[in-house]
Order: C-alpha cells, then sequence, then structure tokens
C-alpha cells in the first residue's frame, strides 16, 4: 500500500467483522445487501401528491435498484406518469 501512498488509519480499521457498511450498503460473506436504515427512510417516505413528488420518490427509490430484480419494470409505471 505504502508503494502507492495508501496508508490505512488503525483507528478505522475492522477486523474480524461478519459484516460491515460501507457506502451505503452491508458487505458481508453472503454479498453486498441493502442498508435497513435507508429501506426504512424509503418504505415511510409520503405518499407523492405531485410530479415533483413522484420524481423526489423515484430518485430516492433508486438507490434500490441494485438490489431488487425486475426494478425497472415496477418503477416503469410511475415513471410513466412525469
Amino acid at each position: 500500500m505504502r508503494e502507492n501512498r495508501l496508508y490505512a488509519n488503525i483507528n478505522k480499521c475492522i477486523f474480524g467483522a461478519e459484516e460491515i457498511r460501507f457506502l451505503g450498503c452491508f458487505l458481508g460473506k453472503d454479498g453486498v445487501c441493502a442498508d435497513p436504515e435507508k429501506v426504512c427512510v424509503i418504505a415511510q417516505w409520503p405518499v407523492p401528491v405531485s410530479q415533483k413528488d413522484l420524481r423526489k420518490w423515484l430518485d430516492l427509490a433508486n438507490y434500490l435498484h441494485k438490489y431488487s430484480a425486475n426494478y425497472a419494470e415496477m418503477a416503469r409505471p410511475l415513471t410513466n406518469l412525469l
């Protein structure tokens, strides 16, 4: 790492963890999954009442696209409303 001028801060290192939070998701032995806190925020978001609100919600929900099979198909009816 030092050859490439990369340094680890021992205070920020985690050793022996089964799962770690990284860039808004969890990395573990079974792969990558969405952060439950972020999923909860999206699930509790108020129902959109305008196109502007719907756009905001779709932008937020897009966070889950990598964790949801067929996200584009599920979002298409809402996207068509814009």
